[in-house]
């Protein structure tokens, strides 16, 4: 059938509409014709697979690989990087207008910061493996399936990543270390992670469904290739998806116990299971925005809830009294540590749990808090605890514009919306990260 796309939805999917009802059309874009068959998808919704593009948009450009847009991981390339950065303030600004018009009638919505790097900018990268013609080949699912797609070269990812990759699979099928068979379920090894640094040290780790120490293996890796010096093993029993990794059993087969990330004049000392920022020049952008945006004094004693390794509690801490870092990792805590001892900072306080579980166990008070969640936002009981303790300023760092507008709404009772910044962190993807100030309505 043929489509015009009217518009275009938070997942960077063009949208048409039959019988008055929307038609989501992935890698199409605003103001095009296309052709695509007409489905009904598992949520019973329409969709469209594109066949043809007839009237393409004028700021559509030529798909640098195929492979990547298959399988949903760069969404966004098909159209230009500044179309990109519009579309990414465009969705936030729907978002405002439908649902927080009122409480954002004088918001300052600031154009989208961009990336320096718009292709391989990525510093991690997580695959699963399959055992292809009595070979191991690393891949990616296609999208909204459990399809696996061999992928050649990164598009997104680090290049020492790519060059890494190649060598680990060699190695893997020299030494007969086979990955999974997901239909006879033989194999050892499910999936790789890879991590690399500003000079292209790379910690590598086997998700492996038996616990077969691979050291053998990981000792040849690091004598071709020594800036893979830090090597685990993750041994999880029932794996299912990588959300299964924090259940195994993680050790260190070979090299470093950690990788050394670099933030300005801080190092952070990372562990296969700390959460560090994707995009690590970006990240500078965003913490240096955090500070300027946040105007601290050093009177100020601050929360840092969802701290990670404290790279943005580092940042904060020579502009202020105090920080407290809360984590529910406890894995990044001790790298947090490590890390605070290592850049001589003092004024950062380390404290392990679940930060909506621990609103009356931390009893400071707060004159800023900053809050970086994942996509789920704040959630009901952080706003409680934000609206009972009344900081006067909050840095809130999004990583979802629609968990973000259901937090600030709520948040809205008691704080003016300043500004709102989006941060391209993820360039050739409709990922949205964002900055908002709110301050304590007089």
């Amino acid at each position: 059938m043929r489509f015009e796309i009217k518009r275009v939805g938070h997942d960077g999917e063009g949208i048409a509409y039959y019988e008055d009802k929307p038609v989501f059309i992935y890698n199409a874009y605003l103001d095009e014709v296309v052709e695509a068959d007409l489905i009904l998808n598992k949520r019973g919704s329409y969709e469209g697979i594109l066949k043809e593009v007839i009237t393409p948009s004028i700021h559509r450009i030529e798909v640098k690989d195929e492979t990547y847009v298959k399988c949903g991981g760069t969404n966004l390339m098909h159209i230009s990087y500044d179309e990109s950065l519009r579309y990414k303030r465009n969705t936030i600004n729907f978002l405002l207008s439908t649902k927080l018009r009122k409480e954002t009638k004088n918001t300052v919505l600031n154009k989208t910061v961009p990336s320096d790097n718009i292709f391989n900018y990525r510093n991690k990268t997580d695959l699963p493996v399959r055992r292809i013609d009595d070979k191991n080949v690393a891949g990616m699912y296609v999208r909204g399936t459990n399809k696996f797609m061999p992928i050649s070269n990164f598009i997104i990812e680090d290049e020492n990543l790519g060059n890494a990759l190649k060598l680990v699979l060699e190695q893997m099928d020299l030494h007969h270390v086979y990955a999974i068979n997901p239909e006879t379920n033989k194999g050892l090894v499910y999936s790789l992670s890879l991590r690399t640094n500003e000079i292209g040290e790379i910690q590598l780790v086997f998700i492996t469904n038996k616990n077969v120490k691979l050291d053998k293996l990981a000792k040849a890796i690091n004598k071709i290739n020594p800036k893979i010096n830090s090597i685990y093993q993750n041994y999880v029993k029932d794996y299912k998806d990588n959300r299964d990794i924090y259940k195994g059993s993680m050790f260190l087969l070979f090299g470093d116990k950690y990788l050394n990330m670099k933030i300005n004049n801080n190092t952070f000392l990372v562990t296969p299971f700390s959460f560090f920022q994707l995009n690590t020049k970006q990240a500078i952008k965003l913490y240096d925005l955090v500070v300027t945006l946040a105007e601290f004094n050093k009177e100020d004693v601050v929360l840092d809830a969802y701290s990670g390794v404290g790279t943005i509690a580092s940042h904060i801490a020579p502009h202020v009294k105090k920080v407290i870092a809360v984590e529910e990792i406890k894995d990044a805590v001790r790298d947090m540590q490590e890390s605070l001892k290592i850049n001589n900072i003092t004024n950062v306080i380390p404290k392990q749990g679940d930060i909506t579980k621990m609103n009356n166990a931390i009893k400071e008070e707060f004159d800023i808090m900053v809050f970086d969640p994942p996509r789920i936002g704040l959630g009901f009981y952080l706003r409680k605890y934000i609206l009972t303790k009344l900081p006067k300023k909050i840095i809130y760092v999004s990583c979802d514009p629609r968990t973000l507008t259901d937090d600030l709404k709520e948040l809205s009772i008691s704080y003016d919306i300043k500004s709102i910044t989006p941060l391209d962190m993820f360039p050739q993807t409709s990922h949205i990260e964002s900055i908002t100030v709110l301050t304590l309505k007089k």
